[in-house]
């Protein structure tokens, strides 16, 4: 008999752009394709919903677009074999609290359970927990700091801060035999995760966790065994609408690779961690990689784990990423700058809710300190030897849809 507990979790789910139509036509098993098969011979499965499931639009104040899907969702993602939802994300709020209210109303009613979203902020960072095979697992989940995110006692996504995530697993560690965090967290489209992304994940496995999976990045990243504790920094996307096209995959190939993380959980032993990679075809359906784009995946994750390995090189790396990100932002800020000071109360408004944004998440923040840094320390030139091996790693993830 093996008393292993097996887990699935997959990255984003959202169904715009006619997606969700197929979904509640039944055509579920098709989109998710080989996943299906992993997800089929799982103990517990989780996905990440990045939707709110409601009937009426009332969008929030944002950057970005506000998603919604409807509430019978709910039951098409369980009976597809989703056990588990989380909610910690960028996008669950985006239809305000009565969006949110009803989110969770219809998972409750369809019996699915999920964690990081609720109507106050301690509800929201309770685990969910479950017993499997005579064992407890708890499922943990927290995101950074965008407009889903709950302010002070409010409703919205459980914070990841320097205190909500850690506490709550150091006060549940003697109560279960499992504790799996799952962060949406990181910097797009980036195949190195910044030291901030890794260092909440290594503090979530010392803080007691046997696992730790995180998304966001819609891109895989590199995986990772800390103190005996498998890490993976980003999976990538799973279901998301956005039609493929010729364009949108020369800009961002990224978009279309994926992967899902099965973790199994011996018994006295450490987890293991296995990343099954995937890719989304033009039918909006998931596939299995090529042989070749199999060895290209596995070049790609490798190089990346190599640079994770040496903290200098990992330094360097993520400095480069930097570099061009906060190119961008030091184009439009002063323009931002120009239409905060301006007469204009429409303009006014738009400034101070991107600038709001680049203070508030973490991953932004991040950018922003780390350019201005290089800029005052004289730095802000591009490390040629950096971008020409990030070029190559852009390539590997081409070479990964190789028929």
């Amino acid at each position: 008999m093996d008393d292993s507990v097996r887990v699935v979790v997959t990255a984003d789910i959202c169904p715009n752009e006619g997606l969700e139509d197929e979904l509640l036509a039944g055509g579920g098993a098709r989109l998710l394709g080989p996943v299906k098969a992993l997800m089929d011979k799982a103990d517990l499965v989780i996905g990440n919903l990045e939707t709110p499931l409601c009937d009426q639009e009332a969008p929030i104040r944002k950057c970005g677009p506000n998603f919604i899907c409807k509430p019978a969702l709910a039951p098409v993602l369980r009976d597809l074999g989703f056990h588990c939802l989380t909610l910690a994300n960028n996008h669950i709020n985006d239809q305000g609290t009565p969006g949110l209210e009803q989110t969770l109303r219809v998972l409750r009613e369809a019996k699915v359970a999920y964690c990081g979203a609720g109507m106050t902020h301690e509800e929201a960072c309770r685990p969910v927990v479950f017993k499997i095979k005579g064992r407890t697992l708890a499922v943990f989940n927290f995101a950074e700091g965008e407009f889903a995110q709950a302010q002070e006692e409010g409703p919205g996504a459980a914070r990841l801060d320097p205190w909500w995530p850690e506490r709550g697993l150091q006060n549940v560690r003697q109560e279960v035999d499992i504790i799996l965090a799952i962060l949406h967290i990181g910097n797009e489209y980036q195949p190195i995760p910044s030291p901030l992304t890794t260092d909440f994940c290594r503090r979530l496995a010392a803080a007691g966790a046997d696992a730790v999976v995180a998304h966001h990045a819609h891109i895989p990243q590199a995986t990772e065994l800390f103190d005996g504790v498998p890490l993976c920094f980003s999976l990538g996307n799973c279901l998301f609408g956005y039609p493929y096209t010729q364009e949108r995959f020369d800009a961002q190939p990224s978009w279309f690779l994926g992967s899902a993380a099965e973790i199994e959980f011996p018994v006295g032993d450490c987890a293991r961690l296995t990343i099954h990679p995937f890719k989304r075809t033009p039918s909006r359906a998931l596939a299995e990689l090529s042989p070749a784009g199999h060895e290209a995946f596995e070049e790609y994750m490798e190089r990346c784990e190599d640079i994770l390995v040496d903290p200098a090189l990992h330094q360097r790396f993520w400095e480069q990423e930097a570099r061009e990100l906060f190119r961008g932002h030091r184009k439009a800020l002063p323009g931002y700058a120009q239409d905060l000071n301006g007469d204009d109360p429409a303009k006014v408004q738009r400034a101070a809710t991107i600038l709001y944004n680049l203070m508030r998440c973490e991953a932004h923040h991040e950018v922003l300190k780390r350019g201005l840094r290089l800029m005052h320390e004289g730095r802000l030139e591009d490390d040629a030897g950096a971008q020409a091996e990030l070029a190559v790693l852009a390539e590997r993830i081409r070479q990964c849809f190789a028929e």
